[in-house]
């Protein structure tokens, strides 16, 4: 964690034990400073604008309702919110049935860090391919991969958003990374 990712976690609690002791300044300051990473996360998990945000929305109200519970010892403060959030998404897609799909910015975040640099030249193509390969893991996979690629969090926040051991999402997300490595054909 560099210096300035460490600060920013340190005023992210600051700003939730504010939020915690009733301070609604504190709590509105968290939600426009996090509202677009957990829009991101929402979006990339429903595929549609308008549920996204209602679903977002409904993520912070749960968030706020929720911080009387939040103890820094237990979690990080974007891992707590992704918990939540998760739980919100769930929520929504047992109510809606809706499928969950891997984001178009996954597709991408992956196909740069794991493509050759010739195979990038033809990104549109390489996208389908590996949206297309992505969209045969399992749904858990799915979401580790992105959790990882398009949200930056470490094995041991993923740990906290899912509910499963550390030493889990380092084998699922490897099995993931396998698998992709060869559906992966260009």
């Amino acid at each position: 964690m560099t210096k300035d990712d460490y600060e920013k976690q340190e005023h992210l609690k600051t700003l939730i034990l504010l939020a915690k002791s009733g301070d609604n300044k504190a709590f509105e300051e968290v939600y426009t400073t996090y509202y677009t990473a957990i829009f991101r996360y929402v979006i990339t998990r429903v595929k549609n604008k308008a549920d996204a945000e209602d679903i977002t929305q409904n993520a912070f109200i749960k968030i706020w309702n929720a911080i009387p519970r939040w103890n820094s010892s237990h979690t990080s403060p974007l891992a707590f919110f992704f918990v939540v959030t998760r739980n919100t998404i769930i929520d929504y897609l047992r109510k809606n049935s809706h499928k969950e799909i891997v984001s178009d910015e996954v597709v991408n975040i992956f196909a740069n860090e794991h493509g050759s640099t010739d195979k990038k030249n033809n990104s549109e193509e390489l996208s389908n391919i590996l949206l297309k390969a992505i969209s045969k893991l399992s749904s858990e996979q799915q979401e580790i991969i992105n959790l990882f690629y398009t949200h930056d969090l470490t094995y041991k926040e993923i740990s906290s958003v899912t509910g499963k051991r550390e030493d889990a999402i380092r084998q699922i997300h490897s099995r993931a990374i396998k698998k992709l490595k060869n559906l992966y054909k260009y």
